[in-house]
């Protein structure tokens, strides 16, 4: 139950003070680190699907970034730039110097900021389902809209079991009471404001000028990238020899949705970093296109 899983995890959180504000963040296992930054709206929760499995291959850190989840809101304006310099903080902090990257949705939009802010400490950039890489389909702004409403006229929660059923993941059996209730509660949390950075179209130029090697995971039903699912794809692996994609079946939520497929390709896709055999390969996706 996502309940009890998001429970235990939560014992394990932490909370340091940084230079703009007090980040809450989960450091477990043992390895090469691995960052994990998670989407708008969301905290480290976007990842409890994830953590353990993952902390099998590295020292998994996973923070809520500034003004989400239990980190406090940052003095100043919040930037992808502020984002990365406290990210940075944190890992400096920690002793870590190298690292890996894995990021969702918005989380995207930060990771290549810090990859291409320091590009000597990023030893790859995963990309998951990224936001701020172009216009928005009308079909994702109606249900966005749609969820607004429901949010404004039945409650939050309602809002957010739209948003969860209908962007999120593509089955619907996945979205329980638990889930709208820890999905809810994060989006009471938020204090800052992520949409109008990713309508900039920030990540496109960003990952063009990263030079670690990157992996594009995309899912094919989810409303941010259908419209646009092969030209995204190319897009990344024409960047770098050295880059790869997949397009899996699966919603937004994709390392949630697809979880066992996302655990063992990213943990594929880092140990071959990790031994500087950075070739593209097959990726199977274990799930029709």
């Amino acid at each position: 139950m996502i309940d009890l899983l998001h429970e235990r995890l939560s014992r394990a959180a932490i909370t340091t003070q940084g230079n703009e504000c007090a980040l809450s963040y989960i450091d477990l296992g043992d390895g090469p680190p691995l960052l994990l930054i998670h989407g708008g709206h969301g905290g480290w929760y976007h990842w409890v699907s994830n953590i353990e499995a993952l902390c099998a291959h590295s020292r998994v850190i996973a923070p809520d970034l500034p003004g989400f989840g239990k980190s406090t809101k940052p003095q100043s304006d919040f930037t992808l730039k502020l984002a990365a310099s406290e990210l940075f903080a944190l890992l400096d902090r920690l002793g870590v110097i190298t690292f890996d990257i894995a990021a969702f949705s918005f989380g995207a939009c930060v990771g290549a900021q810090m990859a291409v802010q320091a590009p000597h400490r990023v030893r790859s950039l995963t990309a998951v389902n990224p936001a701020g890489m172009g216009p928005v389909s009308r079909r994702l702004a109606d249900i966005q809209n749609a969820a607004a409403q429901a949010a404004k006229s039945h409650g939050l929660e309602q809002g957010v079991r739209i948003s969860l059923e209908t962007i999120m993941v593509s089955d619907a059996r996945l979205v329980t009471e638990d889930l709208c209730s820890i999905a809810a509660n994060h989006v009471r949390a938020t204090r800052v404001q992520t949409r109008p950075i990713a309508r900039t179209h920030p990540t496109r130029a960003l990952l063009e000028s990263v030079r670690a090697p990157m992996w594009l995971a995309l899912g094919s039903q989810d409303p941010h990238q259908q419209h646009e699912l092969d030209a995204r794809a190319r897009f990344v692996q024409a960047i770098s020899e050295h880059n790869t994609a997949s397009i899996v079946r699966a919603a937004h939520w994709l390392q949630f949705e697809a979880a066992p497929w996302f655990n063992d390709n990213l943990s594929t896709f880092i140990d071959r970093v990790r031994s500087k055999r950075v070739q593209p390969c097959s990726i199977d996706t274990g799930f029709p296109t």
